[in-house]
């Protein structure tokens, strides 16, 4: 077993934007490692998908929690399934965010307002209902950013 799967066995992991792209792909990848997984996002049926091709991969340890990181409380009841199920948090992975894409002119301060409160306030929100129990476990906060936010690209948002 190399070192990055020895260190991910037996470890409880949350994993925001867990339905897709990075998200689903690191829930995949940790699975395969042997982590129990808390996977939250706003769509459940595709959290249970993904759940269910890790435990078809012989990895059953996974909880399923429908999360918005822009409602108020959601991600402490994801942490709180996670808890029930598993008894502690090592990693607090948080992935979830999106782009707003188009034209300058057909986007308002809504469209923006709505990507700030998922890529920086579910990011803090994230941490801080996970915070008690990775001090408890002395576990890590994993925080996924988009390279957009290095360089802008014609018909990309603003704020990345």
């Amino acid at each position: 077993m190399d070192a990055t799967k020895a260190f991910f066995r037996d470890k409880v992991v949350l994993i925001t934007g867990a339905s897709s792209g990075i998200g689903e792909e690191l829930a995949w990848q940790l699975g395969q490692a042997g982590a129990s997984l808390t996977l939250a996002a706003r769509g459940k049926e595709r959290l249970e998908a993904v759940a269910a091709r890790i435990a078809a991969a012989g990895n059953p340890r996974s909880v399923v929690v429908e999360c918005d990181v822009t409602r108020e409380g959601d991600l402490e009841l994801a942490v709180g399934e996670g808890l029930r199920m598993f008894g502690k948090l090592d990693i607090v992975i948080a992935n979830a965010g999106f782009a707003v894409i188009g034209s300058l002119k057909n986007l308002s301060t809504k469209d923006y307002r709505r990507q700030f409160d998922t890529n920086v306030f579910g990011v803090l929100r994230t941490i801080y209902a996970a915070l008690p129990e990775i001090e408890k476990t002395k576990g890590n906060i994993v925080i996924i950013g988009s390279v957009a936010g290095w360089g802008a690209m014609p018909g990309t948002s603003l704020i990345q």
